[in-house]
């Protein structure tokens, strides 16, 4: 077999199969997980990059990434950590940018039954759970909402998780008796919960920032992935599960 006939076998395969494909690892805001995972797989088939998802609240992600941790992109649940990452030159400058904005909704099982946001936030006989505010900017915005309908008492009987996907998580498994969580985790959701949209006039705006992290500054898989957030897929598939999209 010649080396000339070598060549043009290779040549032929790396029209198929991306010469450069690449691995790159995504920090993820946990309300954000189920999209991220529906993306990232169409994302893969089209370019033969592989990506790896690590979760978590916002603040915790954004901890570790001070810390070092080997994260290529970041999508926060917030704009203030990724900017901060850009000041300090821990994110590519001019890469900050919006990627979705969340929506809060309240949810809630059997022992609520059917009612209003009133009804059931005002209630002090039930286990209600949030996002810790101090790590996760959807517990800042419950946060909000608890005060508008309880005052001053607004933290009592509440249930801390540790990210709006655990909070989730101890509705679900009846550990709670109700939450105030992201609406796209109630949509994606193949359970029986009921669910009420909390008006966004209730809460300030949750602006949902991406950013490229320094490491993968040249990663040309990185920047595939950040353009592809914004692609018709993408934002179709946003607005499906209860997200709203940059203009």
């Amino acid at each position: 077999m010649t080396r000339a006939f070598l060549i043009l076998l290779f040549w032929l395969f790396a029209q198929t199969n991306p010469a450069f494909a690449d691995r790159i690892t995504v920090a993820v805001a946990s309300n954000f997980l189920t999209t991220a995972r529906d993306i990232s797989a169409v994302f893969e088939a089209e370019t033969g990059h592989e990506v790896a998802l690590v979760h978590g609240s916002s603040g915790k992600l954004f901890a570790q990434i001070t810390a070092g941790a080997p994260y290529d992109v970041f999508l926060s649940a917030d704009r203030a950590r990724p900017e901060r990452l850009a000041e300090t030159g821990r994110a590519v400058a001019g890469s900050v940018k919006p990627y979705a904005y969340g929506r809060l909704a309240l949810v809630h099982g059997a022992k609520t039954a059917p009612a209003t946001l009133d009804q059931i936030l005002s209630r002090t006989d039930l286990r209600i759970a949030i996002a810790d505010p101090a790590i996760a900017p959807y517990g800042v915005a419950a946060r909000e909402v608890l005060r508008e309908f309880r005052g001053p008492t607004w933290a009592q009987d509440l249930v801390y998780g540790e990210s709006v996907g655990q909070a989730f998580a101890f509705v679900a498994t009846g550990n709670a008796d109700a939450g105030l969580v992201a609406l796209a985790q109630a949509k994606t959701y193949q359970g029986d919960l009921w669910v009420l949209e909390v008006p966004e006039d209730l809460h300030d705006p949750i602006e949902q920032d991406a950013a490229l992290l320094t490491r993968a500054g040249n990663n040309a898989a990185a920047r595939g992935f950040l353009d592809f957030l914004g692609a018709d897929f993408s934002r179709d598939l946003l607005i499906a599960q209860g997200y709203g999209v940059p203009e």
